[in-house]
């Protein structure tokens, strides 16, 4: 039993000098705190709708706080510290609160088949892979398709990869660099215009589905700069008066540069817009970067629709060789 004996001993000692115990708590206090103002920031942020300099990027993170509060909750109960595990329960149901739309569908569609299958997808500077995309448009049906950071190399490499064929109506704004756009669609064009104003070419087609007129818009926004946000906030501004009038059904597809949790994107919202993922409880879908990390971190592709007669029933993220952003594919179906 010999052999037992220290650590009988330090037992003993332990037990009579718990110093170490308190400095264990002592630290998980103070890491519990720092991690709780951490997840607070985007939040806050949130809820202010204040995103200046690097901000407006943490804001971006916000369905992250979820998971991320399970450290300082942790750490506040091996603190045993019942003050900050309930101030860590603040921001956790807040931000589930915020996502939970995301995950329960908004609208119901029916069986009934499919109305549209629309895609949106940054071809990063014209590098996805072309063969890709028309496999993405055959595999999915896919009715409209909407690309942004279309170049004059990616248009020749698409027709030569038969996307013409599948999808034989096109208006095309290629360009070198991140401001090309364009849509090609299955179904014909009532109409097919380039709108000026923002930073990079924005479509507006129409196209008749069922017997009503959708007017369809291909957007990309500038993206926010690390602390000056004025040609962003120009554009979110610009593309939000384009689309206040409301004379008909309306669908915008594109890179956003925003989340659901921006202010420019929630004014969106506030036009009357329903986010696809939302609609169709598609749960969070990340978007970008991909390929630069292990996954996707911020979803800043979207579909969005107002007064149109279908709603979303499904959203996929697809990922395309080449291109930073996954695509992003909605079916809608009747109500």
């Amino acid at each position: 039993m010999d052999e037992y004996e220290p650590n009988a001993v330090g037992a003993a000692a332990l037990a009579a000098n718990p110093g170490g115990s308190r400095r264990t708590r002592a630290l998980a206090s103070w890491a519990s705190a720092l991690g709780l103002a951490a997840v607070l920031v985007p939040v806050v942020l949130r809820l202010t709708g204040w995103e200046r300099g690097p901000l407006a990027y943490a804001v971006a993170f916000l369905p992250w706080v979820v998971p991320a509060c399970v450290v300082p909750l942790a750490l506040a109960l091996l603190a045993r510290s019942g003050v900050l595990a309930a101030a860590v329960l603040v921001p956790l149901i807040a931000s589930v609160a915020w996502l939970v739309p995301v995950f329960t569908a908004s609208s119901v569609a029916s069986a009934a088949p499919a109305e549209l299958r629309v895609a949106t997808l940054n071809a990063t500077m014209g590098q996805a892979d072309a063969s890709a995309i028309v496999a993405m448009v055959a595999d999915r049906s896919i009715d409209v398709l909407a690309v942004e950071e279309l170049t004059p190399a990616e248009v020749d490499a698409l027709h030569a990869a038969g996307l013409d064929d599948a999808l034989p109506y096109s208006e095309l704004l290629p360009q070198l660099g991140v401001e090309g756009t364009g849509v090609w669609s299955r179904l014909q064009f009532n109409s097919a215009m380039s709108v000026q104003g923002l930073r990079s070419h924005a479509v507006r087609v129409s196209v008749t589905v069922g017997k009503e007129p959708v007017t369809i818009y291909a957007v990309h926004p500038a993206a926010p700069g690390l602390f000056d946000h004025s040609t962003w906030a120009t554009d979110m501004a610009k593309l939000a008066a384009l689309l206040a009038p409301r004379n008909g059904a309306v669908l915008v597809a594109g890179d956003f540069n925003t989340t659901r949790d921006q202010r420019s994107f929630r004014e969106l919202e506030d036009l009357g817009f329903a986010d696809a993922a939302d609609q169709a409880g598609a749960g969070f879908l990340p978007t970008f970067p991909q390929g630069r990390l292990p996954l996707p971190v911020v979803a800043i592709d979207h579909i969005i629709a107002r007064d149109v007669p279908f709603v979303a029933r499904d959203v996929t993220a697809v990922t395309i060789p080449g291109a930073d952003h996954r695509a992003l594919v909605v079916t809608y179906a009747g109500p």
